[in-house]
């Protein structure tokens, strides 16, 4: 029975030193890299949510503008859309700004590259504008840019943002 005292009190001995080493451990350890990991999900739901707003406000006064001149609104594509984000981020992340594309090469190449078929194609391009309705205004203020929104063959737009970089993409079928 002693012995048996004896193993149970050296039991508990080690229990103790184990749950104090425990203790030390400092609180969240795992969870602080969880919270980060959260932290920066929420970051990046912002930010999709912060570009996909512009990319709408584009095409909104870009039909607003097509309408004041007796033209019909531009439907959004969702695939031109998606080309368009990528462009955009292809242009920030490689250090270009320019309508042909280390990567993926012309606009029309990337059309072909993500299986959109058109008639007619057009890409306007800006970089810096801190608004939408700054970076149409810039393009309603440029020959070339303004020819594209304006253009009757187009009936179908794709607009993306990213960080400063702004695209749109325009087809007609």
């Amino acid at each position: 029975m002693k012995k048996m005292k004896m193993k149970t009190a050296k039991l508990g001995l080690i229990f103790s030193v184990l749950a104090v080493s425990l203790a030390a451990i400092p609180a969240g350890h795992g969870t602080a890299s969880a919270a980060a990991a959260s932290k920066s999900k929420s970051m990046a739901a912002v930010y999709a949510q912060v570009q996909a707003e512009r990319a709408a406000q584009v095409v909104a006064l870009v039909n607003k503008e097509r309408t004041s001149a007796g033209l019909k609104p531009l439907i959004v594509h969702t695939n031109l859309s998606k080309m368009a984000k990528d462009k955009a981020m292809d242009m920030f992340r490689s250090g270009y700004f320019d309508h042909t594309s280390p990567k993926y090469g012309s606009p029309f190449d990337m059309m072909d590259a993500y299986h959109i078929t058109y008639l007619y194609a057009g890409e306007n391009i800006a970089k810096g504008q801190r608004s939408a309705e700054e970076v149409v205004k810039d393009w309603m203020n440029s020959p070339g840019h303004r020819a594209n929104i304006l253009n009757p063959k187009y009936t179908l737009i794709g607009v993306g943002y990213y960080n400063g970089f702004w695209v749109q993409e325009f087809i007609g079928k």
